[in-house]
């Protein structure tokens, strides 16, 4: 199956680069160098980090299989139970919190967090939840 896991997030310029990317690489099994980092200015013309990464094949297997066994019972739950509103484009979009994730907890968030897109190809429109559902559970 091919599958693809997109990490996307935004660092602040008082936020401390190294420890929000060691976390990831810690909590997750990332090395350092599959994250693409970008310098841009911000409104008042603050620094701003745009962090990505995309994983493929094994390494995005990893981190689906830490990321739902680590995360919170009753957000796997709600995911789990409301697939529909985590659905876009045969993808599956998430949030987790940046804050919570310094604390090496995996919790649902809207605000301040980092976005993870998993994406897989669906062949068959109708086969969309349960495609996502399955790779909940492994």
């Amino acid at each position: 199956m091919r599958l693809e896991v997109k990490i996307d997030l935004i660092l602040h310029a008082t936020e401390n680069r190294e420890k929000v990317v060691e976390v990831l690489e810690n909590v997750f099994k990332i090395e350092q160098k599959v994250f693409q980092i970008q310098e841009v200015s911000g409104h008042f013309n603050n620094p701003i980090l745009l962090i990505t990464s995309l994983l493929k094949k094994s390494n995005a297997q990893n981190f689906i299989k830490i990321f739902f066994s680590e995360m919170k019972k009753e957000d796997f739950n709600d995911i789990y139970q409301n697939i529909d509103e985590y659905l876009a484009s045969s993808g599956l979009n998430l949030r987790i919190s940046k804050q919570k994730l310094i604390l090496k907890e995996i919790i649902i968030s809207k605000e301040d967090a980092i976005k993870i897109n998993i994406s897989t190809p669906v062949y068959v429109k109708n086969q969309t939840k349960k495609i996502y559902r399955d790779l909940m559970k492994v």
